[in-house]
């Protein structure tokens, strides 16, 4: 006999894509944090949230609501002169002027990485060399 599977059990089973994770977070973070563009950053999350047992939408929309205050707290917190400065040549001076103007500076992937590391401490950390290759 077959058990019936509510549809709100089997949205929260969904296996992880890059579509997905962007969706997730759209329903819990700001717009304006959605400027990422490239869906291949996305994609490398997938290995990264797998790591840490984040397969599915369920546990993915679990991990950001618990850390979601603080992640909003952070993305808020003003840059000083010099990070502006710096910011800007590598951004450029108009994103980084409407970011500060906006108070958001994190985009979704960015915010992804940063619950991973409040939930799982350095091991989560995503440094140069591990992008590098």
């Amino acid at each position: 006999m077959k058990k019936h599977v509510s549809a709100r059990k089997r949205a929260s089973l969904q296996l992880l894509n890059a579509e997905l994770v962007r969706q997730v977070m759209s329903g819990i973070f700001p717009p304006k944090n959605d400027y990422v563009e490239d869906m291949v950053l996305y994609e490398d999350l997938l290995p990264e949230l797998r790591r840490f047992g984040i397969a599915d939408r369920g546990t993915l929309k679990r991990l950001m609501t618990r850390h979601r205050r603080s992640l909003l707290a952070d993305d808020r917190s003003r840059l000083a002169v010099w990070e502006q400065r710096h910011f800007s040549e590598m951004f450029g001076a108009e994103f980084v002027r409407d970011a500060v103007r906006r108070h958001y500076w994190f985009a979704y992937p960015a915010l992804i990485r940063n619950a991973l590391q409040s939930e799982f401490g350095e091991i989560a950390a995503v440094r140069d060399e591990d992008v590098d290759g």
